[in-house]
């Protein structure tokens, strides 16, 4: 009975421990790959990327249309022949430096509806919005002008939905939050305040009585034009009060940084790219310095931001030329632990939060788009396959404990030994 006890005593230690141990699960960086160039067997006015052949760059099905005519992000090599260096391509299969301004990136806005006045009938008060993708990140284009952006904080999907109790507080990027004051006792109405960092932005009280324009809540701004742009809306899809709890159910909420209007014009300079061409209609970027593409199969060479070309060894390609890609990193958080769910049989499984599905924030907001700059980090090479998107984790552990707990789970496991074989 006394080995009994003691074991049990034991595995019970051994089970507390790891429950009480919760572990973050990893961050996980994603490069997504765009196609290979093959430089002896290209001419150099086809070397060009854009959402047909690079994932990395922006694309949306049901923007397709737009897309196809030329809206979009586009990177392509232009030769400079007054750059000094030899061109890239067939002429020259060895070359591989990028003169300044011979990497172009351009970018042109896209249409886009507000969802509510895609998924609700008669809807007149909002219609559509322009947004532009700059190196990754999703901005708002102001009267449909690429030299006037705001950033695009969120945008709920069809299905979502929030529901707000009175009192209740939804917290949003970037110190956005709104709060639900009060709903109606007679179920009709409801009074909201927008706030930034703790200061009051707006308040407004929305009524379900009225028509489907009346159920919209938006809040507006002075931009750089001097005229009022919505930075903020929401849709009361529906209102209930009880007895108890009085709460609102709020649809296709829209939102961008008022504080992010950014006015982009030639010469600005974004990490090694500079602005060449600013106009409503679009933005026409160049790299401002050199780009020596390193020939060495596992090494990057830095483009801008997060993204980088890998190539080949030299000679891998056809007539002694190499191979060349473009690379975008992306950073995925995923805000799911590790933790123990069987404790009778000590198995650790790791649990999302919500779903199952991880999903990728392209807006990605460590890129505030004025602030890109370049990324120095190698990735491994990957050639098992022709798939365009790698994962690699980044961290899988909290950093002081790996020891500590290694050495009590071995002792553990001494002791259970031992009395077992008593």
């Amino acid at each position: 009975m006394a080995y009994k006890s003691q074991k049990n005593i034991l595995v019970g230690m051994a089970l507390l421990l790891f429950l009480a141990v919760v572990v973050p699960c990893s961050a996980t960086t994603v490069d997504i790959r765009g196609e290979a160039i093959d430089t002896g067997a290209i001419d150099a006015g086809n070397i060009s990327w854009d959402y047909s052949n690079f994932p990395g760059l922006y694309f949306a099905a049901n923007k397709y249309t737009q897309l196809s005519a030329g809206a979009g992000e586009h990177l392509y090599f232009e030769n400079d022949d007054d750059g000094g260096s030899l061109s890239l391509g067939s002429a020259n299969p060895n070359a591989n430096v990028i003169d300044e301004g011979e990497l172009i990136y351009t970018t042109k806005q896209v249409a886009s509806k507000y969802k509510v006045y895609s998924e609700v009938s008669n809807i007149t008060r909002v219609t559509k919005f322009y947004t532009l993708s700059l190196f990754g990140t999703m901005y708002c284009a102001v009267d449909n002008d690429a030299t006037k952006l705001a950033k695009i904080l969120m945008q709920q999907s069809d299905n979502d939905k929030k529901t707000m109790k009175s009192g209740e507080e939804w917290s949003m990027k970037n110190g956005y939050s709104l709060v639900m004051n009060a709903v109606d006792v007679d179920g009709s109405k409801c009074y909201m305040t927008l706030y930034k960092n703790g200061e009051v932005l707006d308040t407004g009280v929305v009524s379900t009585d009225g028509s489907n324009d009346d159920k919209i809540y938006f809040v507006e701004d002075e931009c750089s034009d001097g005229s009022d742009h919505i930075y903020f809306l929401t849709y009361v899809d529906s209102i209930f009060a009880g007895k108890e709890d009085n709460f609102a159910v709020l649809k296709y909420t829209w939102l961008s940084d008022k504080d992010s209007y950014m006015e982009v014009s030639s010469g600005d300079e974004f990490g090694n790219f500079e602005v060449d061409e600013a106009f409503a209609s679009g933005l026409k970027l160049s790299n401002s310095n050199s780009i020596s593409i390193n020939v060495n199969a596992g090494t990057a060479t830095p483009i801008t931001g997060d993204l980088y070309f890998k190539a080949s060894d030299e000679g891998k390609g056809s007539n002694g030329g190499y191979v060349f890609y473009p690379v975008k990193v992306l950073t995925v958080e995923d805000s799911s632990s590790m933790t123990v769910s069987k404790a009778e049989d000590t198995a650790v499984n790791e649990s999302s939060s919500d779903s199952d599905e991880v999903v990728v924030d392209m807006s990605s907001d460590s890129n505030d788009g004025s602030d890109i700059s370049g990324n120095t980090n190698s990735a491994s090479e990957n050639d098992n396959g022709s798939s365009a998107i790698e994962t690699k984790a980044v961290e899988n552990s909290v950093p002081g404990f790996e020891l500590p707990l290694a050495v009590i789970s071995i002792s553990l496991v001494f002791l259970l030994r031992r009395t077992t074989l008593k």
